[in-house]
C-alpha cells in the first residue's frame, strides 16, 4: 500500500494508483482498463472498433487563473481546451464531455453566462457534445471538465514509447503564455490588439489545443511517444522520459521561442520562458530516427511548425539541457515550471 510522506502532485497520483491496483483484486478478476493512471488520458476497452479515451482537468481561481483578469468567455474555452490537449497528446478524437462548475454566490449572472458560451463555442469548434455535469455554490470559482475521446486500438500514443536514438520534437513555439502571465501579474494595461503584448496575453488566456496535429501524428505513426506541454518543457519532458525509461538532451538553441515572448521578455527571458514556462499546450513528441522528412512534410501540410529540439538518450545519461555556450545542465538543476505544492519544488 502506498504512503504519502510529503504532499506532492506526483506523490498523491502514485498513492491513488497503488490503492487502485489493490482495489482491483487478483489479475484477471473483473473489468480492466487498457491504460490507466500515468498518461495524458486513460484508455478504456470498448465493444466497438474504437477504444475510449477519458481525461479530466480542474481549473481553480487563484491557482490556474484569476477571474479578475480572465473574461468569462475565454475561461469557458480554456476549461475545455486543456482537456482537448490531453486527447490530442494521445492521438485521439474528442467526442463528448461533462462540465461542472462551482460559483461563488457573488458571481454576476452575466459572467457565468459568458463561461457557458465559451465552453459551448469551443465544443462546437471541435465537434463534441456537452452531455451533462453539475453546478454548485463555492468559496472560490472552479471549473472541471471530464472529456471522452476515441482512438483505434493500438493507435493511442503513450508517454512510454520513446527509445534511445529517437528525435525529440515540439509543435509551434514556446514561451508566449508565460510572457502573457507575466504581463497580467504586473497589472499592465490591456495591450493593443495585434501587439506582441496582446498576443502573449491571448496565448495565456486562450491556448490552442493541437488536436489535428496530435491526431495525424498518431494516425501516421510518426509519434512514438507524446505529451502535451501544460506544465512546461522543464516539468513535462522528464515525465515522458520516466514513462519511457530513457533520458534526453534538449538543445537550447533549437527550442522555438514565440516572437511575442521575445518582444515582451527580451531574448534571454524568452528563452528561459520557453524552457521553464508552462501553459503553452503544444505537443512534445519523440519520432524514430530517419523520420525527419516525414515530420517536416506533415508540418507543412497542416501549416504548423514542428521543430526538432533534441534527442532521446539512454536513461543512465539523464535529462539535460545543452546550453548555447556548450554546457550540459541537468534539468533537475533548473528552476521553473508549474508546481502545485511546496514539496514539488
Amino acid at each position: 500500500m502506498g504512503r504519502l510522506v510529503r504532499l506532492t502532485e506526483q506523490g498523491f497520483i502514485d498513492l491513488v494508483a497503488s490503492l487502485s491496483r489493490a482495489a482491483r483484486g487478483p489479475r484477471g478478476a473483473g473489468w480492466r482498463p487498457v491504460l490507466g493512471i500515468g498518461d495524458d488520458a486513460a484508455v478504456l476497452p470498448s465493444a466497438g472498433r474504437l477504444h475510449t479515451l477519458l481525461t479530466t482537468d480542474l481549473l481553480t481561481d487563484g491557482v490556474h487563473f484569476r477571474a479578475a483578469w480572465t473574461p468569462g468567455f475565454l475561461l469557458g474555452k480554456k476549461a475545455l481546451s486543456v482537456n482537448l490537449s490531453d486527447i490530442a497528446a494521445m492521438g485521439g478524437v474528442p467526442r463528448a464531455c461533462v462540465f461542472s462548475a462551482g460559483f461563488p454566490r457573488r458571481t454576476r449572472p452575466a459572467y457565468a453566462r459568458e463561461v457557458a458560451r465559451g465552453l459551448a463555442d469551443q465544443a462546437r469548434r471541435h465537434g463534441l457534445a456537452i452531455v451533462g455535469g453539475d453546478t454548485c455554490a463555492a468559496r472560490s470559482l472552479f471549473l472541471n471538465v471530464a472529456l471522452l475521446g476515441a482512438v483505434e486500438p493500438g493507435r493511442e500514443v503513450r508517454r512510454s514509447g520513446a527509445r534511445a536514438g529517437d528525435g525529440l520534437y515540439v509543435t509551434g513555439a514556446l514561451g508566449a503564455a508565460a510572457a502573457g502571465l507575466r504581463l497580467l501579474k504586473r497589472g499592465a494595461r490591456p495591450p493593443g490588439k495585434g501587439s506582441a503584448g496582446h498576443r502573449a496575453v491571448r496565448a495565456h488566456l486562450d491556448p490552442e489545443p493541437r488536436v489535428t496535429a496530435g491526431r495525424l501524428l498518431g494516425m501516421t505513426g510518426l509519434a512514438a511517444a507524446m505529451i502535451d506541454l501544460s506544465d512546461g518543457l522543464l516539468q513535462d519532458l522528464p515525465r515522458l522520459c520516466a514513462a519511457s525509461g530513457t533520458g534526453a538532451v534538449v538543445e537550447e538553441a533549437a527550442v522555438p521561442v514565440a516572437p511575442a515572448a521575445a518582444a515582451v521578455l527580451g531574448p534571454g527571458g524568452a528563452r528561459r520562458a520557453a524552457i521553464v514556462g508552462g501553459e503553452d499546450y503544444e505537443l512534445l513528441f519523440a519520432a524514430r530516427p530517419g523520420l525527419e522528412a516525414q515530420v517536416a512534410h506533415l508540418a507543412r501540410r497542416i501549416r504548423l511548425p514542428m521543430s526538432r529540439i533534441g534527442q532521446i538518450v539512454p536513461r543512465r545519461r539523464g535529462v539535460h539541457l545543452l546550453t548555447r555556450s556548450g554546457q550540459y545542465v541537468p534539468f533537475a538543476a533548473l528552476r521553473g515550471g508549474f508546481r502545485h505544492f511546496p514539496a514539488d519544488a
